[in-house]
């Protein structure tokens, strides 16, 4: 079975999970206004998911307001421990999956030392959430390998160092996704080998920064990069915006396109898919709607 979803905002209720505020103006009591404000949105986003079949969600980083920062002095899974359980308890009877992606600036791989400090503290914080709604392992942080810095091999040798002396709770959350620029497919497959990590699929960064190899003949390695305690493979969707940057978004998704990676993929087992498209749950039912899916709701191949 597939499970379908989006990131962090939906568009057909108005609702965010990223409320947030200037660091000057982050009081305790301003920060246990806007967590509350979160959560409670969080909630009611999932029922939202729940009412329209879709059962995988990328909660925002900012669900809690500078949760990796000294600023934020409030120990928030203590005191916000009831909605926490709750939301929790909601996820886990409806099936749901949900995931973290750490932004752009959750470097490990940084030849600046005070940036990996904050990348640590930024993946602590992501894995702190999910392990405080009370999910298994199944429920990932996503992250991307990091820079190049004009030299690859000693970039990527920085990451698989870093990734292999991560806490336990981090790594068994923790996922790692090819890019457009910087680390293809199989560069990240590899990194995988000597990580230990899953791997998550990128259409539209594959298609941008592809590998001499195609997906077809990776994607066999990346599933069996995913052990049963990691749950089904993730894979990601997007279209390319016309006239946007280089690998930008597109608001909806092409259901021709989005048809073929679900055809591609469904060859190798069950797979989760989240769609990145700027219209968020909008684009999702859209191209749902667009696409036959019901086969994929009935899917009983275990992934390799």
């Amino acid at each position: 079975m597939t499970r379908f979803g989006y990131a962090c905002i939906s568009q057909l209720t108005g609702l965010t999970t990223n409320h947030n505020c200037q660091l000057k103006a982050a009081t305790p009591d301003k920060l246990r206004g806007l967590i509350a404000r979160n959560l409670e949105d969080l909630a009611a986003i999932l029922r939202h998911n729940q009412e329209h079949g879709w059962r995988c969600f990328r909660v925002g980083s900012s669900v809690i307001p500078f949760g990796s920062h000294p600023v934020n002095t409030l120990r928030w899974w203590e005191e916000f421990a009831e909605p926490l359980a709750a939301l929790g308890r909601f996820v886990l009877a409806h099936g749901m999956r949900l995931s973290m992606h750490p932004g752009q600036y959750t470097v490990l791989n940084s030849p600046n030392e005070a940036v990996r400090v904050s990348s640590l503290a930024e993946l602590v914080y992501a894995t702190r959430f999910l392990d405080a709604l009370g999910l298994d392992g199944q429920h990932k942080v996503v992250l991307h390998i990091g820079g190049v810095y004009g030299d690859k091999p000693a970039a990527a040798k920085r990451f698989i160092a870093a990734a292999k002396t991560l806490p336990d709770r981090v790594r068994r959350r923790l996922v790692i996704e090819h890019d457009e620029r910087g680390y293809n497919l199989a560069e990240v497959v590899e990194i995988a080998h000597q990580t230990r990590l899953p791997v998550v699929f990128d259409h539209l960064h594959d298609r941008l920064y592809p590998s001499l190899l195609p997906a077809r003949a990776l994607l066999p390695e990346v599933f069996a990069t995913w052990k049963a305690a990691d749950g089904p493979p993730k894979v990601h969707f997007s279209s390319q915006a016309v006239g946007g940057r280089f690998g930008a978004h597109a608001d909806m998704a092409d259901p021709v396109e989005f048809r073929a990676v679900l055809d591609l993929c469904r060859q190798f087992g069950d797979f989760d898919l989240m769609l990145e498209a700027k219209a968020k749950d909008a684009a999702l039912r859209a191209v749902l709607a667009a696409s036959d899916v019901s086969s994929y709701l009935n899917l009983s191949h275990q992934a390799g």
